[in-house]
């Protein structure tokens, strides 16, 4: 979560506003829009190398027995998994999905008529697929939606702010998860207190900085202040979605819900699963291995959790992995097809962008007239006497 945010609040510095120039006509919008080119090749040797070490690493680890052995019996789960948990386990991920679209279509179509259902899939998926597959989409779906936003029409300010309120929506559901489940499990005396009491401060902590940075308004003025000042407003914008009571806030839960049913459905695929408490907590807290730039991280960070509370090392690491699996090359498929459809609409607004444009009237700024040019000279009328007379 945190790597997330720090990423969008660079986002936000990096677009930050520039104020417009009047010298002259401006710009019109470009009309097309690219995503970077799918190498067929380049994904099939990033998805082949991990391949052949997963496989390697399992034939090692079968070999090696004593103290590995815990990853040979993993092994052999993996092999008696129940298919039934295993489909059930994919259609959760779509579902998941399923309530990211949801929320997405909450929070941009209330900032851009463009952004509808249809709008929403394309860029949730589209997100996805990036995310795992093109070397250019380190940053994730997240730098890929504030672009989408961009290009529907939206200013740089409103795009970030639009995307803050849709993380901030997006992430209380983990904060509150992680500090209602760490408090309970505290109060039982289940787990040690480092993954109890820990996370559930850390949670709540996090919570009341948001909703401090919700209730105080900074002027902007630098890029960090601007940067917390789009944060403050994405956040009271996300407190005014929550008001509205919108069904569609549900997409939020769906989204953790479900792919937290992901890890429950394989550990049931491959044994008994603990308490639904625990699930929820080691799921949650293995997430925040998403801010250490480490392969593997947020797996080991599960297996680790799972294991403090008592499950089983060898059903603790089958579990994971294949809901790993599961989470991240599901979408795929789908999003790759999404892609095309994105780049088909964001064209097509490009267009619309530069009609827009042309259609609008055209002010035609008329230059103050000297006053000198209404002065007319002076004449002297002799009186018919021949001596003027000064008035």
């Amino acid at each position: 979560m945190e790597r997330i945010l720090v990423r969008m609040a660079a986002a936000v510095l990096a677009t930050e506003e520039r104020p417009l120039r009047h010298a002259g006509p401006s710009p019109a919008p470009e009309a097309d829009f690219s995503l970077p080119s799918l190498d067929l090749r380049l994904m099939a040797r990033r998805a082949a190398l991990p391949a052949a070490l997963v496989a390697a690493a399992g034939a090692l680890l079968i070999v090696a027995g004593g103290p590995l052995q815990a990853f040979a019996d993993a092994t052999r789960r993996a092999v008696d998994a129940d298919p039934r948990w295993v489909i059930g386990a994919a259609a959760f991920e779509l579902l998941s999905f399923g309530g990211y679209v949801l929320l997405l279509w909450l929070v941009g179509g209330r900032a851009s008529r463009r952004v509808g259902p249809r709008e929403s899939v394309q860029i949730t998926l589209g997100g996805a697929a990036a995310t795992r597959l093109l070397p250019t989409a380190g940053v994730g779906g997240a730098a890929l939606t504030l672009w989408a936003l961009r290009r529907s029409g939206m200013s740089t300010r409103s795009a970030s702010r639009t995307l803050l309120a849709f993380l901030v929506l997006l992430y209380s559901v983990f904060l509150v998860s992680v500090a209602v489940t760490g408090t309970l499990l505290a109060i039982e005396g289940d787990g040690p207190l480092a993954l109890t009491v820990l996370p559930s401060s850390v949670a709540i902590a996090g919570i009341g900085l948001a909703l401090f940075a919700g209730a105080t308004r900074i002027d902007g003025g630098g890029r960090i202040r601007t940067a917390a000042a789009v944060f403050g407003e994405g956040v009271r914008d996300a407190i005014g979605h929550v008001r509205s009571g919108d069904a569609r806030l549900l997409g939020a839960i769906a989204w953790w819900g479900f792919d937290m049913a992901v890890l429950w459905a394989m550990l049931n695929a491959f044994g008994a699963p603990p308490a639904i408490a625990v699930v929820v907590l080691a799921y949650f807290v293995g997430q925040v291995g998403n801010t250490v730039p480490i392969p593997g991280a947020v797996s080991g960070g599960l297996v680790g959790v799972l294991i403090a509370f008592g499950v089983e090392a060898d059903l603790a690491i089958v579990s994971v992995l294949a809901y790993r699996s599961i989470a991240i090359w599901i979408p795929v498929p789908v999003g790759l097809a999404a892609l095309s459809g994105l780049r088909k609409t964001l064209v097509r607004w490009g267009h619309e962008n530069e009609n827009e444009t042309e259609d609008a009237p055209v002010l035609t700024v008329v230059p103050p007239v000297e006053r000198t040019q209404f002065r007319q000279p002076l004449r002297r009328e002799p009186w018919p006497c021949g001596n003027p007379v000064a008035v």
